[in-house]
């Protein structure tokens, strides 16, 4: 008698090779693929969650918004995201003519989760953060040549450049309440200029702007 080849299946009786099915196992291995599809599902809308970016497409009427005391031609609320310290949403309030252009931007903790609040921006981190505040890139979108002009009364002061327009800007952050920061005002201002602007420009707006508890 022949012996079987070794790795060969064995025949049935018909002639086909013999089928290694169960019902068992095949129930078994539905339930694992559900699962599979089940935690990717998970995964992907963590990472949608923590990919979302700000977004200022809802206008607003400016008198509704939690700035005041300079004028604004148009005012925008963003989307609330969730960071560690709890969930924060931006204002982004702007005036410009043919000749210069304002933005000021708000991050306000809208909800708190636990202790700690927003992280206050030193004089050494003021050109990074007022160079990505996505609230201020109207206005600082393009800019180059930044430069620290010195911190008064909490306020750190930045120049920069645009095209033809000298501009200045100022990060403030809010006051500690219950040892904590809730807010956190940026502001940027450009005008067609040959000369720097002067600082007291500037402390004009910064001494102007106010924020609504």
């Amino acid at each position: 008698m022949r012996q079987k080849e070794p790795g060969c299946r064995q025949k049935s009786e018909s002639g086909r090779p013999a089928s290694s099915f169960a019902p068992g196992r095949l129930i078994h291995s539905l339930k694992s693929l559900t699962g599979i599809l089940a935690l990717l599902v998970v995964a992907g809308t963590s990472r949608a969650a923590f990919a979302q970016d700000w977004n200022f497409t809802n206008e607003i009427p400016c008198a509704t918004a939690p700035v005041y005391g300079v004028p604004f031609t148009q005012c925008w609320a963003s989307n609330v995201r969730t960071f560690r310290v709890g969930n924060v949403q931006s204002w982004r309030l702007t005036y410009t003519d043919s000749k210069s252009e304002v933005a000021i931007g708000l991050y306000r903790l809208v909800e708190a989760h636990g202790v700690g609040g927003m992280s206050a921006v030193a004089g050494s981190t003021a050109i990074d953060w007022l160079r990505t505040a996505d609230a201020l890139k109207n206005v600082t979108a393009g800019g180059s040549g930044w430069t620290l002009n010195g911190s008064q009364a909490g306020d750190h002061y930045v120049a920069f450049q645009k095209a033809q327009r000298q501009c200045i800007a100022f990060v403030r952050n809010g006051p500690a309440v219950n040892g904590q920061i809730n807010w956190i005002l940026g502001a940027a201002f450009c005008r067609e200029s040959a000369s720097p602007i002067p600082s007291s420009e500037l402390q004009f707006i910064a001494d102007a702007v106010q924020v609504r508890d």
